[in-house]
């Protein structure tokens, strides 16, 4: 299979972090970000490059312009951005898997700068894409889909048939209590805004809480205590950590999916010293504690759901050359559907 390739390509670049106060702004997150021109990578052994159609936009995205996403904290600057799509296989770089994948559409997760023309990835971790599966919805096909089964299976082995999720009408929770109710879990959504309740009923939670309620702490703790809840997941961090481990029944378990506060969170030792214990989910590090064989299955089971159950909505689309309208609309409209990145739009022909 012969592919004319270009020498260069566009790729976006960070050149310095995003401040905190910025992240609506457009014209400050111009400041940090760049569509530059970059050489076309080339791939090592074990890795393949990618012809990228389109990324996603999810937490860790604001996050890492920030400059506070746990896996790239250290990561020097100019550095690329974006984690997640999908495109089409063109070069290997060695290896029998990558000669396997070339001209197969796939959709990733890559560290290493997705929003680009063209993009290396670890020939081990794509998931082809059947034909019935388009781009749009297979490039947010990684992130959210594998998180939710993760964190469904995390659930369902701490032996507690409920489990509460905090930012419950988000994209990453919606698709969590999707994937539970399959494994026979049910769920109590928490929300932050009262409108956001009627989402969580539809995607099919038993119980729905508002945060905002002054006796919210209260509520959880009697309801914990009547479905006997042992289980709980929470983006929020914060004092928010503090206020659900309270109200959990005493060998619970709280996990941390996400910090939308980014300064320190409250624990409260007493607890962590009696059996209540903390987990951390991360999509990444959880897919690397898979064996192939279970990688295998689990990607099976994300794209066997994509047109259903994990179908994403898409509620808008920007080219690269908007990136910084694209940050500043996806931080203030993250529950309202995906924002995508369409990387083709200034490809060149080889």
């Amino acid at each position: 299979m012969k592919i004319n390739l270009p020498q260069k390509m566009k790729a976006v670049r960070q050149i310095g972090p995003l401040p905190e106060n910025s992240i609506s702004d457009p014209k400050e997150i111009l400041k940090v970000l760049e569509l530059t021109e970059l050489d076309l990578p080339k791939p090592g052994p074990g890795q393949v490059l990618i012809k990228v159609n389109r990324g996603s936009m999810n937490p860790n995205d604001l996050y890492h312009i920030k400059g506070v996403y746990s896996s790239t904290l250290n990561y020097p600057y100019p550095r690329g951005v974006g984690f997640e799509g999908a495109g089409t296989v063109v070069a290997n770089g060695g290896g029998i898997v990558g000669r396997m994948r070339l001209g197969k559409r796939v959709a990733f997760y890559t560290k290493n700068g997705l929003f680009a023309e063209y993009v290396l990835a670890d020939a081990l971790k794509l998931i082809v894409l059947p034909n019935d599966v388009e781009f749009q919805e297979a490039a947010s096909s990684v992130a959210n889909p594998i998180t939710g089964i993760g964190m469904a299976r995390w659930a369902k082995a701490s032996g507690s048939k409920y489990f509460f999720i905090t930012a419950a009408a988000g994209a990453v929770a919606r698709m969590t209590m999707r994937a539970a109710s399959k494994y026979g879990l049910k769920s109590i959504a928490i929300v932050r805004r009262e409108e956001q309740k009627e989402i969580c009923k539809e995607e099919g939670a038993s119980y729905v809480l508002n945060q905002s309620d002054p006796d919210f702490e209260k509520q959880l703790t009697e309801l914990c205590k009547e479905v006997n809840c042992r289980c709980g997941f929470d983006c929020i961090g914060g004092d928010m950590p503090l206020t659900l481990i309270r109200s959990m029944p005493q060998g619970s378990t709280l996990c941390m999916y996400g910090y939308f506060n980014t300064g320190p969170m409250l624990f409260q030792p007493q607890k962590l010293f009696n059996g209540w214990k903390i987990q951390f989910f991360e999509t990444e590090y959880y897919i690397n504690s898979l064996s192939l064989p279970s990688r295998f299955l689990l990607s099976r089971e994300v794209i066997r759901n994509v047109n259903g159950i994990f179908r994403p909505k898409i509620q808008r689309q920007f080219p690269m050359d908007q990136i910084q309208d694209a940050y500043a609309y996806y931080s203030q409209n993250m529950t309202d559907g995906k924002i995508q990145i369409l990387c083709e739009s200034t490809m060149r022909q080889g």
